[in-house]
């Protein structure tokens, strides 16, 4: 039976429309997956303790950059959707050997020529590179900023403290759960190939629509155990090398590059169980593109190629994420968090602006 995954259009493809982020890694259920996940994973008594009743919380939070950020103008995509991928092409540098420190990034490659469009200049590093793995960093060093403060902040006791959303305790540690969920958006999208590379939908090998097609179709056929079946590949992972590779570097920046490496090299697996049965085709006419997504089995046939990878993917994003959340709660200086009794919810938190862009991307403009 055939399958047209995917549809046809013609237009003129807009940088913001063109962008791997346009695409959402790992769709809404597999976003909430991986951060539930991850509270399993957690190694710290203390902290699993706290996460332990709020699986739910931290799934909503994992997808805020997706559902609600995304629909708050174009300014705020602007810079919130080059955090959701890497694109090392244009500097024509692989991945491996991506420098890590954003800043000198921006003041060397800005008005560079694009390796991988020739005849174009590199106008903004931080739109057309990307910056996943510094947008993870970033939220790992706001938690780490408020130790002092949560040293000072008396905590709630008693009913009349507990509820009381203005108590310096109650804050911070609602602003820490933020920032802890929000951040396990970007490890997942580190996980998903296709946001570790510029062809992130595959027309440049025609596999094109295989973004969506892999990341929320395949995701969308797992029965009501994906959860289980993620932890459990998680926990089979964590003692060997390979998950060490992404787990024991040094710094945040260093692991999410260790991660992306896997991801990117995937790719290719992802293309040969890609059950085609007609290739995209992608033109150009009068300054158009033209693009015709892929023939496709239905994903309940050809689907069942792709699961074993997704799960592993999935795995080993909420196993770096439980990691990062021990290590931001180390920074933060461990405090005690179970007797946070608050009942306030994150339906939609404030958009969080990228903190290592600014003045140096405006500078060198």
């Amino acid at each position: 039976m055939k399958y047209q995954f995917g549809f046809f259009f013609i237009g003129v493809v807009f940088s913001l429309l063109n962008s791997p982020s346009s695409a959402k890694a790992w769709g809404g259920r597999g976003h909430h997956t991986i951060c539930e996940v991850a509270v399993h994973l957690v190694q710290d008594a203390e902290l699993k303790a706290f996460l332990q009743p709020r699986p739910h919380v931290m799934g909503h939070l994992c997808n805020i950059p997706d559902i609600f950020w995304k629909n708050n103008g174009p300014e705020i995509r602007k810079t919130g959707d080059p955090t959701h991928y890497i694109n090392s092409e244009i500097l024509g540098i692989a991945l491996k050997d991506l420098p890590l420190d954003y800043t000198k990034l921006i003041k060397d490659y800005t008005g560079q020529p694009n390796k991988e469009k020739p005849g174009l200049t590199i106008f903004s590093v931080p739109s057309e590179l990307g910056s996943n793995w510094w947008r993870a960093d970033q939220f790992m060093r706001r938690i780490a900023a408020r130790k002092e403060a949560f040293a000072k902040a008396i905590p709630s006791a008693g009913s009349k403290h507990e509820y009381n959303d203005d108590l310096d305790y109650n804050k911070i540690v609602y602003e820490t759960i933020l920032d802890l969920g929000i951040m396990g958006h970007y490890v997942g999208d580190n996980a998903q190939p296709f946001h570790t590379s510029s062809d992130y939908d595959g027309y440049g090998a025609g596999h094109g629509g295989i973004h969506t097609y892999y990341e929320e179709t395949i995701v969308g056929q797992f029965d009501g155990n994906l959860v289980g079946e993620i932890l459990r590949k998680a926990r089979a992972t964590a003692p060997f090398k390979e998950a060490q590779k992404f787990l024991k570097p040094l710094t945040t920046v260093e692991k999410m590059r260790a991660l992306a490496l896997l991801s990117n090299a995937e790719i290719q697996t992802v293309y040969k169980f890609d059950p085609l049965i007609k290739k995209s085709e992608l033109r150009e006419e009068k300054g158009m593109q033209i693009r015709t997504a892929a023939t496709r089995e239905p994903p309940e046939e050809g689907g069942p190629r792709l699961r074993p990878l997704v799960v592993l993917e999935m795995s080993r994003a909420a196993l770096l994420l439980a990691k990062l959340w021990d290590e931001a709660y180390i920074s933060l200086g461990k405090p005690p968090l179970r007797i946070y009794k608050s009942y306030k919810y994150p339906f939609t938190p404030p958009y969080i602006p990228p903190d290592y862009i600014g003045a140096v991307a405006n500078n060198s403009k």
